[in-house]
């Protein structure tokens, strides 16, 4: 019990990363000045789930309709120019009122369906651009600065480097397995692990430097892979708020695999506006939660407060 309660004594500064409580709302979800943001991976809507693909996509429209937030970052977005085949982009401009978009695609299937990121805004875009990564054509950062209420403020919407786990990887959890095969089974886990986290340490770097040449108000959104207490977390948050930690409750696990499920995506902000709600939508759409943030600019008297 003495070890354990020592164990936790020394990292209790990180338990607020992982588990927060909130006791509500601070402003109304009416409020003309309230910013509503959603980053979701959609797993592509389902594409590859056979029969039921259409059924999935239409049942994350509806989830989209029902939320209706001021600006949605997707990763893994797929988009297809054929009119009768898995149509998304131009359905979702059609029901909700993000009619601005900003999109970057990884590659091009037939040269008419599209992988990649994509960031949909109720107000004007004024400037768009993206972040490449060398080391990974399949992950990049796109960001849009965005007319909001009078003001400028650019958000990034980012696809970390991914572990990449493949099937025999997933299997490896579910199966028992002899001495040889977890030796094995491990030491394959591990280096994913290993070639992933020292890709997205790149990755953030390239990211953050942006944020910091920035002269907008930043809203961060995405799938970053990797949990609160990591590289990426810590890089983050040295230069911006985890809306998480101002208003989230309980763990806030937003992974919906089958490894062990862990808060992995994030709305994070600069400190000229804070975060009034957080919500992570428990819909088993996808192999990520969607993750919505009402965001409100501070008053000066309260930047001069958060200094």
């Amino acid at each position: 019990m003495i070890l354990s309660l020592l164990a936790i004594s020394i990292g209790y500064t990180h338990l607020t990363d992982f588990f927060n409580f909130s006791l509500g709302k601070e402003a109304s979800e009416m409020d003309q000045s309230r910013l509503e943001v959603m980053t979701y991976n959609v797993h592509l809507f389902g594409l590859y789930d056979g029969e039921e693909n259409v059924k999935k996509r239409n049942k994350i429209f509806d989830l989209l309709k029902g939320e209706a937030p001021d600006v949605l970052c997707f990763q893994e977005f797929f988009h297809s120019d054929k009119k009768d085949f898995f149509v998304t982009r131009d359905t979702l401009i059609e029901f909700l009122p993000t009619k601005y978009y900003h999109e970057r695609y990884t590659h091009a299937n037939n040269g008419r369906n599209y992988f990649g990121v994509a960031l949909f805004s109720k107000y004007p875009i004024v400037n768009k651009g993206f972040i490449p990564f060398e080391n990974d054509v399949n992950n990049f950062c796109i960001y849009a600065d965005l007319k909001v209420q009078g003001d400028t403020v650019r958000v990034y919407n980012a696809h970390l480097q991914s572990i990449r786990f493949k099937p025999e990887d997933y299997a490896f959890v579910d199966e028992n397995k002899n001495q040889e095969e977890l030796k094995t089974g491990v030491i394959r886990i591990a280096s994913r692990l290993k070639r992933a986290f020292l890709k997205r340490q790149e990755q953030v770097d390239k990211v953050a430097a942006s944020v910091l040449e920035c002269k907008h108000p930043v809203i961060l959104c995405g799938d970053f892979n990797d949990p609160p207490i990591s590289y990426t977390y810590e890089t983050f948050t040295d230069i911006l708020e985890d809306s998480f930690k101002e208003c989230g409750s309980g763990i806030g696990n937003t992974y919906n695999g089958v490894f062990p499920s862990y808060r992995i995506d994030y709305v994070m902000h600069s400190k000229d506006w804070k975060a009034v709600d957080y919500r992570t939508v428990k819909a088993d759409l996808s192999d990520h939660f969607p993750v919505v943030v009402g965001l409100k600019r501070r008053t000066e008297t309260e930047m001069a407060l958060n200094q």
